[in-house]
C-alpha cells in the first residue's frame, strides 16, 4: 500500500519538479523600485534640493532633480531607469540654467546598473568605476518616510574617494 501511495505521489509531483528545475530566478524588476516613487525635498550643499520620481510603468521610471541656491545658481538632472535585456539601468545627465550641459567635457550621460536591491533599498553601480559618481544607493525608511540617496565616487582600486548623503522628506 505504501509503495502505491509513494508511486502516486511521485507521479503527481514529478512534473512540478521538472517544470521548475530549469526555471531561472527572475531578474531584477523595475517594479521593485516603486518604494522611492514620489516627490522629495531636502537641503543639500547649502541649497534646496527636490527629487521627483514617476512610478514604474512599462519597464521605465523617470526622475527629475533640482538644486537651487539663493545666489541664483541652479543644477538640474534628468534621470531614467529602464529594464534593458534583463537588467535594470539608470542613466542621468546634469544641466544648468537654460538646460545648458553642466559638465560640457562629458560626452554622454552617466550610466549605472542595478546591482543590489531589497524591500526599501536599491544600489546602482557604474560599469566604469572611474565615472564620477560611481555608485548610487536609494534607501527609504518606512518609519519616517525619509529617502536617503547616497552618492559615491571611487578610486581606481574601488575604495571610496568621496561620498555624501542627500536626505529627503516626502512632499505631500
Amino acid at each position: 500500500m505504501h509503495k502505491i501511495a509513494l508511486l502516486t505521489l511521485t507521479l503527481v509531483l514529478l512534473p512540478l519538479v521538472v517544470s521548475t528545475a530549469g526555471a531561472e530566478e527572475p531578474g531584477p524588476s523595475i517594479e521593485d523600485l516603486a518604494f522611492f516613487a514620489g516627490s522629495w525635498h531636502g537641503e543639500l550643499f547649502g541649497g534646496q534640493a527636490d527629487e521627483t520620481w514617476m512610478a514604474p510603468r512599462d519597464g521605465t521610471m523617470i526622475g527629475v532633480f533640482r538644486l537651487t541656491w539663493e545666489d541664483g545658481r541652479k543644477l538640474y538632472e534628468l534621470l531614467t531607469i529602464e529594464e534593458v535585456e534583463g537588467e535594470v539601468k539608470m542613466v542621468f545627465r546634469h544641466f544648468g540654467a537654460g538646460m545648458e550641459l553642466w559638465e560640457r567635457e562629458i560626452e554622454r550621460p552617466n550610466r549605472f546598473t542595478l546591482v543590489e536591491q531589497g524591500e526599501n533599498f536599491a544600489v546602482f553601480d557604474a560599469p566604469d568605476r572611474s565615472q564620477e559618481p560611481a555608485r548610487f544607493r536609494f534607501e527609504r525608511n518606512p518609519a519616517t518616510d525619509k529617502l536617503t540617496v547616497t552618492v559615491t565616487s571611487l578610486d581606481d582600486d574601488g575604495q571610496v574617494k568621496e561620498s555624501f548623503d542627500a536626505v529627503y522628506e516626502r512632499l505631500r
